[in-house]
């Protein structure tokens, strides 16, 4: 799993505040995304440390009466991991070392951005990498934890021997031996559990795995119990590690062991959480995918609620570790009492799981909403005194659509999370996931059910954005874009949307919305203008779509030669059987093709041996490139080879007058956009013509 640092929380320690401006400026124009704040002395410092979190610190050697020893201090003495690079005016080898033997990450010029800016990323790098090792080292721990749990409760004998000595041993290992427990047999060699007949087979080993210790070896010998008896046993030596140590493992395998015993009491371990009764995760893991799979064959709704202790640790702090269990187990009586139809298990610490089928989800938040009221009048009596407690409970859903019961329990966990957040931060809340919350972050699923909804209420957004001709300015072109709007935050743009559309077969619905009412649009105006309308490489290989264009234009009453298509040039390579057969259909109808983002592959012409395009619009990167002689020389020339192709250019991305001043003088080019000529506007602004 790789983790990315989309937003770096940047503490810069300055001694000027204008200074500080313009080095966030080069951080954001180099496309760092940054959240900052300035320190301008050691107490703002202080206040910084104490209440935020911060992954990297610009430092100054001093900055108003703080300074960069000091602010080293600090972070040491509050116990913050933030890596500081010093912004230094005396760059010298001395300095370097100076500064890093006193605990910088780095040292750089104050005047140097450019190594800046590449020691920023490498710090990004680092704790890129440092998230990474964090989580990995939290699941190492959890599976050890897991793993010696279910050692110490297998059928099987073992133990884990360093350098002869015994380290650690099971149950089974322990009383095999006769031994009281694993205490008594710590530090006892391995010779000692060997009757004497064996042990020059068992040095004879022990020699050969300490060459080679990377084999696992057995040995048949007899073993020997504290009063003296032997047994039968096959030893199995093999290499392991405990506790971050290098060792070997033992597995003793005895034919007197009653195995079924000991696995009906592995199977109750693992699935009986010890202190509230209740069962435990993986049991309640395996009972949700079994509701999923219920969902997915019958439709069968189930809500998962994920509870939560709220202030559990201050409960603990107050009435000591045990006596905070019995609040646990309170609460889980009451479960067990009022959710008697439901599937219960403790999950973690304070956190609970209901898992119930609902006919519907007023049903289901009924039923959260009754728990949390519940548990708020709970108050159990723990060790003579009446505590008063509340849960904050996250409802999700096992629906038609789910994907997996990981992902339905980390969206009741979320949701746990968010009321935990009401009331002012006290929690006592219940917050229902609603798939629409999801839109913005990505969810596929809330992409889908906002684009059903789109598609059903007329929910997409056009937008209009003009083309410039530099040749004849009474000419009306326009782009049209299109966004889907959302209940709460930003549009998603097209390319958010449009390859989950594709995904779930319904980017021809979307593309014909966009057509059909972008064709509305320009009919209604006066003086009808021209349209450039994109369409995604999904949509040009359906049947019928050219001569469902043709019937579109005649209802409109708009000639074919004022609209032209758009695929962009990875669409267009990507579906070249396709595109092709679609441009020349077009042709025949008397429409446009045109190719954007054009100029991004190594030969972009060999695909206009293909298709035949009357346009093509050049890739962005291009006009933000002018300004490099190289370059620019480089773009006049594939301007040049497209108009000796027949094809009309454009280039987009114009957001100042030198660009626009650059791509006038350059040649060969017949429209201009952008922001500096105009954005993109919700309506067709069409300029009546002189004289009308």
């Amino acid at each position: 799993m790789s983790y990315a640092l989309d937003t770096l929380r940047l503490l810069i320690a300055h001694d000027s505040q204008d200074d500080a401006e313009q080095l966030m400026n080069a951080l954001r124009n180099a496309g760092r995304a940054t959240r900052a704040h300035l320190a301008l002395n050691d107490d703002d410092l202080v206040r910084a440390l104490k209440g935020g979190t911060w992954e990297l610190m610009l430092c100054r050697p001093r900055f108003g009466d703080g300074s960069f020893e000091r602010a080293l201090e600090h972070i040491n003495r509050l116990g913050r991991a933030l890596p500081v690079v010093l912004l230094c005016d005396d760059y010298s080898a001395d300095r370097v070392r100076t500064a890093m033997a006193a605990g910088a990450r780095a040292v750089v010029p104050v005047d140097d951005r450019e190594l800046l800016m590449l020691m920023v990323d490498r710090m990004i790098e680092f704790l890129r990498l440092r998230r990474e090792l964090q989580h990995s080292e939290i699941i190492r721990h959890e599976a050890e934890k897991r793993l010696a749990l279910l050692m110490d409760q297998s059928r099987d004998a073992i133990a884990y021997v360093l350098d002869g000595m015994h380290i650690h041993a099971n149950d089974n290992y322990v009383s095999i031996f006769g031994y009281q427990g694993a205490d008594d047999l710590a530090g006892v060699p391995i010779m000692d559990l060997i009757s004497a007949s064996d042990h020059a087979r068992l040095k004879q080993l022990l020699r050969g795995r300490a060459a080679d210790a990377s084999q696992t070896d057995e040995l048949q010998c007899r073993g020997l119990r504290t009063d003296g008896e032997e047994f039968d046993a096959t030893f199995v030596f093999s290499p392991s590690t405990y506790d971050g140590e290098t060792c070997t493992q033992i597995v003793i395998r005895v034919s007197e062991v009653d195995e079924s015993a000991i696995q009906a009491r592995l199977d109750e371990i693992v699935q009986t959480d010890q202190v509230t009764g209740l069962y435990s995760r993986s049991w309640f893991m395996e009972q949700l995918d079994q509701a999923v799979g219920d969902a997915v064959r019958q439709g069968q709704l189930a809500a998962v609620l994920y509870l939560r202790v709220d202030d559990f640790e201050q409960h603990q702090s107050a009435l000591g570790m045990e006596d905070a269990d019995q609040v646990l187990r309170a609460v889980a009586d009451w479960l067990r009492r009022h959710c008697a139809d439901a599937k219960l298990a403790r999950m973690d610490g304070e956190d609970f799981a209901v898992l119930r089928p609902v006919n519907d989800i007023d049903e289901a938040r009924a039923m959260a909403e009754s728990l949390c009221a519940g548990i708020a009048g709970l108050m159990p009596e723990v060790a003579s005194r009446t505590v008063h407690i509340s849960a904050s409970v996250g409802l999700a859903f096992a629906r038609e659509d789910a994907h997996s019961s990981h992902s339905i329990l980390t969206l009741a966990l979320k949701c746990c999370h968010q009321a935990q957040r009401e009331n002012g931060g006290t929690g006592n809340a219940v917050k229902v996931h609603d798939p629409m919350d999801d839109v913005a972050s990505g969810s596929q699923e809330a992409i889908v059910l906002s684009l059903r909804e789109a598609l059903e209420h007329n929910g997409f957004q056009l937008r209009y954005q003009p083309l410039m001709n530099l040749d004849d300015d009474r000419e009306q072109l326009f782009e049209v874009f299109v966004q889907m709007p959302q209940r709460q935050g930003e549009p998603l743009a097209a390319a958010e949307f449009m390859p989950v559309a594709a995904e779930m077969g319904m980017a021809g619905r979307v593309d014909r919305w966009i057509i059909l009412n972008a064709m509305r649009a320009a009919a209604a105006q006066s003086r009808v203008p021209g349209l450039l309308i994109n369409l995604s490489g999904f949509s040009v290989g359906e049947a019928g779509l050219v001569d469902w264009l043709a019937k579109a234009l005649r209802a409109a009453r708009l000639r074919p030669a004022q609209v032209t298509f758009q695929l962009t040039e990875g669409d267009a390579v990507n579906h070249l059987k396709q595109a092709a057969a679609f441009g020349r259909d077009l042709r025949k109808l008397g429409c446009g093709l045109s190719i954007s983002r054009f100029g991004g592959s190594l030969d972009p012409f060999k695909l206009l041996e293909h298709l035949p395009a009357s346009m093509v619009k050049f890739e962005g990167s291009f006009t933000q490139e002018l300004g490099k002689p190289e370059s620019r020389d480089r773009f006049a020339e594939l301007v040049k080879r497209a108009g000796e192709k027949g094809c009309r250019t454009v280039v987009g991305f114009v957001e100042s007058a030198a660009q626009m001043q650059a791509l006038w003088t350059l040649g060969g080019v017949d429209y201009l956009q952008g922001y500096y000529l105009q954005a993109p506007t919700e309506e067709l602004l069409v300029m009546e013509a002189e004289g009308e």
